[in-house]
């Protein structure tokens, strides 16, 4: 691969994988290049997630074409491979302080209550220090063998991603927003380890919901319990775990516009502007 043009996308846009019935490639070597870079992804490199993801789906029957389609991730990775993670910390204010014994420590504030119409308003995250920001995404029947959505999950902290990942949902979903509720339930298992993780270890204040950045307006009406119907009757049980971990305010939504949602990266093979735009967002050149 060192000889061949570097490749500026990990995986090209409107691509298609088929599934095959019958391997036409060493299914060995396949998955050998496929678990090397899924390690990767998994230590550094966030934005390979749903190229990595895509690959691993035709691990059974893999093709030339998914072959190829390895190896030009391979060679993405390769001539980007002075790119990683970067935590900051005078940046964002989170610089060590020292208390003098019996000094009085100054408490943090909690966040400011929104309402319902402050939230459906389109903003971006101001970063602080310490505070975890979440954005969640999906890709409406992304998947041309199932129609399944794909689920992103991005959590920046300080400066950088401490938590990603791009998953095929296991259910079908019906609507867009019915798959950006798929998305937030199945995320929110981790939203709130992380929450319980900073409160415990001091960093954060304990009652401060953990905010989720959102681009459905849909799917934050259900969230917040707004809005119900006869056709939302089939994922009650997932919009009620939701509904509870909102009225106890663990979690908050805040919509951000589509332009602005980085976790757009985990759910679709994006065209090479916006692909390099949240790229440059979460890892950098060292």
């Amino acid at each position: 691969m060192i000889d061949k043009p570097p490749r500026l996308l990990p995986i090209a846009t409107g691509i298609q994988s088929p599934k095959l019935k019958v391997a036409e490639v060493n299914q060995t070597e396949y998955l050998s290049i496929v678990g090397s870079c899924l390690h990767i992804c998994q230590v550094s490199r966030p934005d390979c997630s749903y190229a990595i993801g895509v690959l691993s789906r035709r691990s059974a029957t893999p093709g030339r074409e998914h072959l190829e389609c390895a190896k030009n991730l391979v060679n993405y990775m390769y001539n980007t491979r002075d790119l990683s993670i970067r935590y900051t910390r005078g940046v964002y204010g989170n610089d060590p302080q020292i208390f003098q014994r019996g000094s009085k420590v100054a408490t943090r504030t909690s966040s400011e209550v929104m309402k319902i119409e402050e939230r459906l308003v389109a903003s971006v995250p101001k970063p602080a220090a310490n505070s975890p920001d979440l954005y969640i995404d999906a890709d409406y029947a992304g998947d041309t063998e199932t129609r399944r959505s794909t689920s992103g999950l991005l959590i920046m902290m300080n400066g950088g991603p401490i938590v990603w990942s791009s998953r095929l949902q296991k259910l079908c979903a019906q609507s867009s927003a019915e798959s950006e509720i798929y998305a937030v339930t199945d995320s929110l298992k981790e939203a709130i380890s992380l929450r319980l993780l900073c409160e415990e270890s001091g960093i954060r204040e304990p009652g401060i919901p953990m905010r989720i950045w959102e681009d459905n307006n849909a799917a934050i009406c259900l969230g917040h319990g707004l809005r119900g119907s006869k056709a939302s009757k089939h994922l009650v049980v997932r919009l009620r775990f939701l509904n509870e971990h909102v009225h106890d305010k663990t979690v908050e939504f805040a919509r951000i516009d589509t332009k602005d949602q980085r976790a757009d990266l985990f759910t679709k093979a994006l065209p090479g502007p916006a692909f390099l735009k949240f790229r440059n967002e979460m890892i950098y050149s060292s």
